[in-house]
């Protein structure tokens, strides 16, 4: 995502994203725009993502892989600091990078929720390989398209995979992508309980 830098110096700057989803940042105050501090990390106040329309209560995590089990306890502390349910992190976390804390894709994008550098640097990572600041990284970036997307999971995750851009430039929908879509039904699939092992 194309974004202005924010100033070297004073204490706030003010961000929102324009109708095709580009992020505008600006020194003083403008129609729409949130304050925020750029020397500080971002952390928001969260809110559970939720489905839209009825469905199955997220079901919890069945016989683990090992990996899981490895990396449950920073993905509690993650999701507990974010107010995301952790089950849903571990859904990610799989279908993203099977729970490789090395993973990087042909893309760019690393670690365990495969960040991509930019997004990294807009929540506050430093080093993507770290498994802690990339957790916090993507699960702050989950918060934030919870946000930009009302709750809606499918986009939330269609978002997360294809970049919240491509969301909007196909009416607020999931893109026509193969890819997305599928990476949607997969991380879905976990987090209900519905997956192929």
């Amino acid at each position: 995502m194309a974004a202005t830098a924010p100033p070297a110096s004073g204490s706030q700057v003010f961000a929102t994203l324009d109708r095709n989803g580009q992020l505008q940042v600006s020194k003083a105050p403008f129609v729409g725009a949130k304050a925020f501090d750029p020397h500080r990390l971002y952390m928001p106040t969260a809110r559970k993502p939720k489905a839209t329309g009825p469905g199955p209560s997220p079901a919890a995590p069945t016989a683990m892989p090992k990996a899981a089990a490895h990396w449950n306890p920073l993905i509690q502390q993650v999701a507990v600091e974010y107010g995301v349910d952790a089950r849903l992190v571990h859904a990610i976390v799989r279908v993203e990078s099977a729970y490789n804390h090395q993973a990087r894709s042909h893309a760019g994008a690393l670690g365990l929720m495969q960040v991509i550098p930019a997004t990294g640097k807009r929540f506050g990572a430093e080093n993507l390989l770290d498994p802690l600041q990339n957790l916090r990284a993507g699960t702050a970036y989950l918060v934030w398209l919870e946000r930009r997307f009302g709750g809606d999971l499918e986009l939330v995750l269609a978002a997360y995979n294809a970049g919240e851009g491509a969301v909007l430039r196909h009416g607020t929908r999931i893109p026509p992508y193969l890819e997305t879509r599928r990476y949607v039904e997969k991380v879905t699939g976990l987090y209900y309980g519905r997956s192929r092992r």
